[in-house]
């Protein structure tokens, strides 16, 4: 009886061990690459941001509707080969597409937005 108590217990502790080596080990499911891409809304108008990220499983995603003084930031997938960044002025006249073009994923970018509707500038600033 001690026999049978002694090899449970060593049963038990070793698939104990098992499974913690498992779950420190398993990697996330999406891993983000340590860049980013931050944007600073200091314009009179609302703005939306869209990324298309290529080569990677992360799912597009957008940033909708932020307003002045709004800020936000993506995290670049670790997968990703390229991004197709859309950054658009929404207005009742006006507006249009005012998107930066990244061509290297390996470092963060940081945009600061300004002007009006009719005359929006966005400008790369040191992150």
């Amino acid at each position: 009886m001690r026999n049978i108590r002694r090899t449970a217990a060593c049963a038990a502790a070793a698939s104990a061990i098992s499974l913690a080596g498992a779950v420190v080990t398993a990697p996330p499911a999406f891993a983000g690459s340590g860049h980013s891409i931050s944007f600073s809304n200091n314009g009179w108008f609302v703005v939306n941001a869209c990324y298309k990220w290529k080569g990677s499983q992360t799912s597009d995603s957008c940033d909708s509707r932020k307003k002045i003084n709004d800020t936000w930031r993506v995290e670049i997938p670790e997968d990703a080969t390229g991004v197709e960044l859309g950054v658009t002025v929404l207005a009742q006249v006006g507006g249009g597409n005012i998107t930066p073009q990244i061509t290297d994923l390996n470092r963060n970018y940081c945009y600061e937005l300004s002007g009006t509707t009719g005359d929006p500038k966005i400008t790369e600033k040191q992150c």
